[in-house]
């Protein structure tokens, strides 16, 4: 079962992975292309600005070409530019400034050289200066049949076309080659249109952005406030003006500061179901371990307590039923003092069958909270001599000792006389009972400390690892001795030592060391006035 659900653990973790994957992947495909958008907008708006502000104010600009069939393969082809200039008069009112700025492509062919010429002329009327933009095209080997047509009727084959193209991108950057990007762009003009572009790509995201040069560079004036060199190795970059020829080539770049947050809660909703299902059956999961873990222990110690109350009670009933045999022998029962001494062994081992009951029954209320409790303010001291006289007898009779120091200048508290008394003596009992190897030698010891009683039993007992310490407190657990029936009683005493200890509003603490011994310290709060 723990290998199925670490399997689909894995599973959920290896989907979210691809799915997040996926997406990441459709984002970079929306942003490209919507980058690509851009650069095209903001190229062909910008040409478009250039031509109306450049040839605003002369005559329609008319482009001609003059037309020769049969172009064959190109060999050995160059490009090269002239620049002469020379001035000619056109009339009073119109000065023509004949600027013979060409760009020649020349390509061998079957006719011979074939040159195609793009060049400008510009007119000076009433101090307004305009250009014409003329196309012409020559051959080593003339053909007497060339007309001259206008450009827009003019069909060209492929490689004419695409040579055409180049030319006029060839002029225009040309003639702008001075004016520099900061110049011709503007953030007015590029941050609306990543904001249009990006909206109907549906990306809702806060985008920074830059222009850099080939170098890498950014323009200082063509950078939004958060953009920064940092950024660069994660942004999106496209060209910006793609169609130049002869200049380095821009970049675009837009860094998403949200991105990963985007994606991850792109799939977050649909993954959280599947997430919740996931914990439901691990919280089973461990919810099943824990009740079998508990059930097998419950097992464990209903064994061990019956097998502790087995033996509890059938060494009392023997001993009684020995006795009753005894007090009915005819030889025993004329002598007075010995019927006398065996019903005082049947009235101690019925106390003893007593006390071990009154021990469960008080557990069993305790675990119910079914019990009231008689809260006095009391002095302590004299229910603390009054338990050490109570259990003075059984430790003399292993040969031991219980000494006191009762030095606490205040042992006021507020407790349950009887209550107090058990929790004393089961301490005591718990001290007499695990000095297995020598008579016992235990010591009390009573002392205040910031607000509280602390009453401190010690011994030179068998002591308790770490591991032990954390379990005496439970219920029915009895520290292990090699002889389950060494030990008296049924391991209820401390439990209860903690429960009422709890109720009188303090703490036990216990300090212990394998081979030497415990002490076990009450700390509670004292009453004052």
């Amino acid at each position: 079962m723990g290998i199925s659900l670490f399997g689909i653990i894995a599973v959920q973790w290896f989907w979210m992975h691809e799915a997040i994957t996926v997406k990441e992947q459709q984002f970079d495909q929306q942003v490209n292309q919507a980058l690509a958008r851009v650069a095209y907008r903001i190229e062909r708006n910008q040409n478009a600005a250039f031509m109306s502000s450049y040839f605003s104010g002369m005559p329609q600009v008319q482009f001609k070409h003059q037309v020769t069939p049969n172009i064959q393969g190109v060999n050995q082809d160059s490009i090269f530019i002239e620049f002469n200039e020379f001035w000619q008069e056109k009339s009073e009112e119109a000065l023509s400034k004949k600027t013979d700025k060409r760009v020649k492509i020349s390509k061998s062919s079957e006719n011979g050289m074939e040159t195609i010429t793009y060049g400008f002329d510009t007119v000076i009327a009433d101090g307004l200066s305009s250009q014409h933009i003329q196309t012409y095209s020559s051959f080593s080997k003339p053909n007497p049949k060339q007309a001259e047509e206008p450009l827009s009727n003019v069909k060209l084959n492929p490689v004419e076309s695409e040579l055409n193209d180049v030319m006029e991108q060839m002029i225009l950057e040309f003639s702008i080659k001075d004016i520099s990007v900061e110049d011709r762009l503007s953030p007015s003009v590029v941050a609306p249109t990543l904001e249009y572009e990006f909206g109907n790509a549906a990306i809702p995201l806060k985008f920074e952005y830059a222009i850099a040069n080939y170098r890498g560079k950014l323009y200082n004036k063509l950078k939004s406030s958060g953009f920064n060199l940092e950024h660069s190795s994660q942004s999106y970059k496209t060209v910006l003006f793609p169609n130049d020829i002869l200049r380095q080539s821009d970049q675009l770049m837009v860094f998403f500061p949200e991105k990963r947050n985007y994606l991850i809660n792109s799939v977050i909703y649909p993954f959280s179901g599947s997430l919740i299902f996931t914990l439901i059956i691990l919280f089973t999961f461990y919810y099943t371990l824990r009740v079998i873990y508990n059930q097998k222990k419950v097992s464990e110690i209903k064994t061990d307590f019956i097998n502790n109350m087995t033996h509890e009670f059938k060494t009392p009933i023997a001993t009684i039923s020995l006795a009753a045999d005894s007090i009915t022998n005819p030889n025993i029962i004329e002598h007075p003092k010995k019927v006398s001494h065996f019903i005082e062994i049947i009235k101690d081992e019925n106390r003893r069958m007593n006390r071990q009951v009154e021990s469960v029954l008080k557990m069993a209320l305790l675990d119910k909270k079914d019990f009231n409790l008689n809260m006095v303010v009391t002095e302590v001291h004299p229910l603390i001599k009054q338990a050490i006289k109570n259990i003075t007898l059984q430790v003399e009779q292993k040969g031991g000792q219980i000494s006191m120091d009762l030095k606490a200048g205040n042992d006021s508290i507020k407790t349950d006389v009887t209550h107090f008394v058990n929790v004393v003596y089961n301490l005591l009992d718990n001290a007499n009972k695990y000095s297995l190897d020598a008579p016992p030698v235990i010591h009390v010891e009573t002392y205040n400390s910031a607000g509280f009683l602390n009453i401190a039993v010690t011994d030179q007992g068998i002591g308790m690892d770490k591991d032990t310490q954390e379990k005496i407190f439970e219920k029915f657990y009895r520290i292990p001795t090699g002889d389950v029936h060494t030990v008296k009683g049924f391991g209820l005493g401390l439990s209860y030592v903690k429960a009422m200890t709890m109720h009188f509003k303090g703490d036990i603490l216990v300090q212990s060391q394998k081979g030497k011994g415990s002490t076990f310290t009450l700390k509670i709060p004292l009453t004052f006035g």
